[in-house]
């Protein structure tokens, strides 16, 4: 990558320029606005690093949920088994004064699932088969329909089914 296509480096350029002449023909010059230049020339302090892109994430978060109001969350989530979002809702409203939108219910619902813990997969075990034959016996179970039968009793049908597969 060129030095000069990194906006360090083309910041570091408008700096200079800018202790030679004035911030208004600097800003002209270079097509920046007259704050952007005055930004850059506060925050230089002689090396390259001062200039370099910083975080645009906000320091704070004054309208973020509470630990109340989070564990309020949780509880009716865990009432309702993570599923039932609105019936949830609902129930924090009513119950418990909750009084942001669903939809930052829902993101703050995303973002705890996402914390939560995944359930293991089962392992199966794999399939074992049959020594010796009445080892392993499948059982089916069928009613008899009342026109098949004469005397109106009920009658189950029941059928064994045997396997043995040897490998020699």
């Amino acid at each position: 990558m060129s030095s000069l296509s990194h906006p360090k480096y083309q910041r570091q350029c408008i700096v200079k320029y800018a202790q030679k002449h004035s911030v208004t023909e600097t800003a002209i010059w270079y097509k920046v606005s007259r704050k952007t230049v005055y930004k850059w020339l506060s925050r230089y302090d002689g090396s390259i690093a001062s200039l370099e892109d910083r975080s645009h994430r906000p320091k704070t978060s004054p309208k973020s949920h509470t630990e109340q109001e989070l564990r309020q969350i949780r509880r009716r989530l865990k009432k309702y088994k993570w599923t039932d979002l609105l019936l949830a809702y609902q129930d924090l409203i009513e119950k418990d004064g909750y009084t942001r939108s669903y939809g930052a219910f829902k993101r703050v619902v995303s973002r705890l699932k996402a914390l939560k813990p995944k359930k293991k997969k089962r392992k199966l075990k794999p399939y074992q088969r049959a020594d010796y034959p009445g080892q392993k016996i499948q059982i089916d179970v069928k009613y008899v329909p009342s026109y098949c039968v004469t005397d109106g009793k009920k009658y189950y049908q029941y059928t064994a089914a045997s396997s043995c597969y040897v490998l020699k």
